[in-house]
């Protein structure tokens, strides 16, 4: 993927596997700088392919959750979506890392 701007780094593997899920495409990240939630903001054209992500944002299969936040704006643009890390920091980054291995690799056994 080609990312246009500045980003942080700890983001650009999660954008990456988010956005290898067809009907996905993320559009802003944020790593949280050590002080807040680690998030992704996100379109999604498909919400049958939605779980493919979510799966691996819940403790059952990673041991930690992130949330998944909908959300429009003040003009009611169509709906987008965030997944935001319960931690910050290094724990945070690891869990980005955690969930970008476990799409990647669903997606390489599954797709």
């Amino acid at each position: 993927m080609i990312y246009y701007g500045k980003m942080d780094k700890e983001c650009v593997d999660l954008c990456d596997a988010i956005n290898m899920i067809p009907g996905l495409r993320t559009f802003e990240s944020c790593c949280g700088h050590g002080n807040q939630p680690f998030r992704i903001w996100f379109a999604v054209e498909d919400i049958d392919n939605l779980p493919k992500l979510l799966y691996f944002c819940d403790s059952c299969h990673v041991g930690f959750n992130w949330d998944c936040i909908v959300t429009t704006d003040c003009g009611m643009s169509p709906v987008h979506f965030r997944i935001e890390s319960r931690s910050k920091g290094e724990e945070a980054y690891e869990e980005a890392k955690t969930i970008s291995f476990e799409v990647r690799q669903f997606l390489a056994e599954n797709e």
